[in-house]
């Protein structure tokens, strides 16, 4: 099967019962939440603009890899990253926000990225599988939050 090309565009959204500046400092350590391969940085200084984190993997005996540098952070509202998959028309982004609600943090992932795939898995396919895993990243970054608040409150 030849490489083709998939878009993925995807927004993740979960409420946190916490001030964004409690979700902060977790959001910038994505080695304890995200899933699937972890980006090393490669360049950068750690957690502020201009860091660069690399990503590699080996799926059905293709290698990805994947670039994610950090070009805006505002916080503790909002942190913008570039994508680079090697795929034509890179970059792609990825977004998160933290908008403060009663008593809460509704925390949205928006990401648009273009990827070169091969194998047999469809792109609809490709699309769902990442959606989900945003999810569950997103409810295990929930999870942290709840659990170092409630330890806090101790």
């Amino acid at each position: 099967m030849s490489a083709r090309t998939v878009d993925l565009v995807t927004r993740n959204v979960v409420e946190i019962p916490a001030e964004p500046a409690a979700i902060w400092p977790l959001l910038l350590d994505p080695d304890r939440w995200k899933q699937g391969a972890k980006p090393v940085r490669e360049s950068g200084e750690p957690g502020a603009v201009g860091e660069v984190r690399v990503a590699r993997e080996t799926i059905d005996g293709v290698e990805y890899r994947l670039a994610v540098e950090t070009v805006v952070l505002e916080p503790p509202f909002r942190k913008v990253v570039k994508l680079l998959t090697g795929a034509p028309d890179d970059p792609g982004w990825a977004a998160w926000q933290l908008v403060p609600l009663a008593g809460s943090t509704l925390v949205s992932y928006e990401v648009y990225s273009r990827h070169e795939m091969d194998g047999a898995m469809t792109a609809d396919d490709y699309r769902a599988a990442n959606r989900l895993r945003f999810d569950a990243e997103l409810a295990t970054l929930k999870r942290l939050v709840e659990e170092e608040v409630a330890g806090d409150e101790k």
